[in-house]
């Protein structure tokens, strides 16, 4: 089929789209998909479903007849129209890969910023998750029980659980099979869930009339975000559930459901998402083109129009990555961008300073972070006021862009001289563990049953920099300022927890601590900062995949994984967070990363001298 045969210029004055009307099928469910492909006036009131799926292997491809000419589309596009037909009257949809011409670069550009429009304005959008497995209508069932269960949903989807939810979501969760346990949560795993695309296509969607397709069996699109949410409370219970007979299978994924739902914004009191965080709470999503990791977000940031970002398929994807670096720290003065930098990267050709958003990174941030209850996606209320870290005081980004280099200006802290073990999951039955803190022997702190957090502690409370440390902190304040910087000083709340009354009294110092007979008791390290067992076990997160770090001006911190001896600690100005740079040379150096160093988040080095640092 020639291009130019189904494809005419869409007319920028009159606002145009095109629709993919659907011809009904009364006969065969196999037989050939005829469609229709039309222009029309995108306007509200214009009745239209729009298509979210995934596009499968573009390889492999089965042919449609569209206006009379045989157009081969993808495999799992192909199933959804022959799902979503009906019988006897003719369905009309907005569909990306079919009513956008996707040899026409220049359409391709326009198109994508209305993407946001589009699903806002359209009747419905329906969410094709693919064919029907094994038990999946059994599973559908429980989603379509559990939406029911709630006299409105968008109060469950904004509000903390009430007891009588959670006893709702607990007796219908609970009466479920292995079987059916697993189908319901093989349904998240859909590959649909982790494509950065249906975020936004959801988000503005009308949450009302949106439907999710599995094969034949169709339920309400809030009925998933409220099992996305009762799965998360009952987390531990379905799994065991599933273990009983599939004890390889581990349940994961919904919290692309709460995520989702968090997006929507429907809380007049939260200032909306930047670009910023949306591009760090999605960094696990995954994209064919790596340039809609961006694109994709577009239409759900408050701050896109300050920042000036456009979509453009001609740019290849580390001129669209280092673009955006540009333009948000020209935009904004600030240089927090530069902390969401992670490694290993997979972009060839990236500055050291240019994030890549290509790469599925799941590390927690420091400085971008998610702004609900734990901080780290769980479901509850947004924060609309949250505590951030100043590091460089209220300094704007000094900066200097000259091709693939940017220059910084930037105040020494020090340098690591020791680095823990990476943390792969500290959990909160450890810390119960500083309790018997007086317990350490040759071997190692006895107290902790965990790896990493035995080398942790044992790296500050054993370290040849201990005087350092004790010179900078006190040594009554050390215990204290190791499990802040576990948290990197942050509650639940996304603020700094309130200062402890010391450990037992004023003055008592280190040397008190550790004791040969262990008999003196320690305050675990949650009832220390004043917050419960299950907000720090929220907030340990932030640590994972870091590494802690004494630097040899007696600083802990929380570092990047990919940190090593020798790598220093900067504060940037305009940068909220410090940086660790890797020097090349006196005056050049590679971003690592970012990092938490306690005792200087709130602009404390502000007055020392400065120096200029070419990144490359």
């Amino acid at each position: 089929m020639a291009n130019k045969q189904l494809y005419t210029p869409l007319s920028k004055s009159k606002n145009d789209i095109r629709l993919l009307d659907l011809e009904p099928s009364n006969t065969n469910f196999n037989s050939s998909i005829c469609c229709h492909l039309r222009h029309a006036v995108l306007r509200p009131g214009l009745n239209f479903t729009a298509l979210s799926y995934t596009w499968g292997d573009p390889t492999v491809r089965k042919p449609i007849s569209t206006n009379g000419h045989t157009m081969n589309v993808t495999v799992n596009l192909y199933d959804a129209l022959q799902h979503m037909r009906d019988a006897s009257q003719r369905r009309t949809f907005w569909i990306d890969a079919v009513c956008i011409n996707q040899n026409d670069i220049l359409e391709r550009n326009a198109q994508v910023l209305r993407m946001c429009e589009i699903y806002g304005i359209a009747s419905s959008v329906e969410v094709w998750l693919g064919k029907e497995a094994e038990n999946d209508a059994a599973g559908m069932s429980v989603v379509k029980e559990l939406g029911a269960s709630v006299s409105n949903a968008e109060d469950i989807l904004s509000k903390p659980l009430s007891d009588k939810n959670k006893e709702d979501f607990f007796n219908i969760l609970s009466a479920c099979n292995p079987e059916v346990a697993r189908a319901v949560g093989r349904l998240f795993k859909r590959p649909w869930w982790t494509r950065v695309w249906v975020v936004q296509e959801l988000s503005l969607a009308n949450q009302a009339t949106s439907i999710v397709r599995c094969g034949a069996q169709v339920a309400p699109w809030l009925s998933f975000l409220v099992t996305a949410y009762a799965i998360n409370e009952f987390w531990s219970l379905m799994n065991g559930i599933i273990s009983t007979k599939f004890p390889d299978e581990r349940l994961d994924g919904t919290e692309h459901g709460v995520r989702m739902a968090q997006c929507r914004n429907i809380n007049p009191e939260f200032p909306g998402f930047t670009l910023l965080e949306l591009l760090n709470q999605h960094r696990d999503c995954e994209a064919t083109d790596p340039r809609d990791k961006i694109y994709g977000l577009l239409g759900l940031a408050g701050d896109v129009d300050t920042i000036g970002v456009q979509p453009s398929y001609t740019s290849p994807p580390q001129g669209v990555y280092t673009d955006l670096v540009r333009k948000h720290v020209t935009a904004t003065s600030s240089l927090d961008i530069l902390c969401e930098v992670r490694h290993p990267r997979k972009l060839a050709g990236l500055p050291s300073w240019v994030p890549d958003w290509s790469t599925d990174q799941t590390v927690p941030g420091i400085c971008i972070h998610d702004r609900y209850l734990g901080g780290n996606n769980f479901p509850g209320s947004p924060i609309p006021q949250f505590e951030k870290y100043a590091a460089s005081g209220s300094s704007r980004a000094a900066v200097a862009f000259f091709n693939t280099t940017l220059g910084i200006t930037v105040v020494p802290v020090g340098l690591i001289v020791f680095l823990g073990k990476v943390d792969n999951g500290m959990a909160l039955s450890d810390l119960g563990d500083i309790e018997t803190l007086g317990h350490a022997d040759e071997e190692g702190y006895s107290g902790s049953n965990i790896e990493i957090f035995n080398n942790w502690l044992n790296l500050v409370l054993k370290s040849p920099n201990w005087e350092d440390i004790e010179k900078r902190y006190g040594a009554d304040n050390v215990l204290e300022v190791f499990c802040r910087t576990l948290i990197s000083n942050r509650n639940g709340q996304m603020m700094k927890p309130p200062n402890s009354s010391k450990i037992d009294d004023e003055d008592r110092d280190m040397s008190d601590v550790i004791t040969e007979d262990g008999e003196e008791e320690e305050q675990v390290a949650a009832e220390m900062l004043s917050m419960s067992h299950e907000t720090f076990a929220s907030c340990l997160m932030v640590s994972w995949g870091k590494r802690l770090a004494i630097l040899d001006s007696g600083h802990i911190g929380i570092v990047p994984e990919h940190s090593a001896l020798g790598d220093a600690a900067f504060i940037a100005l305009g940068c909220s967070v410090p940086l660790i740079l890797r020097k090349r040379g006196s005056s050049a150096a590679i971003l690592i990363g970012e990092s938490y160093i306690h005792g200087i988040m709130d602009g404390e080095y502000m007055d020392r001298s400065t120096e200029t640092i070419s990144l490359q």
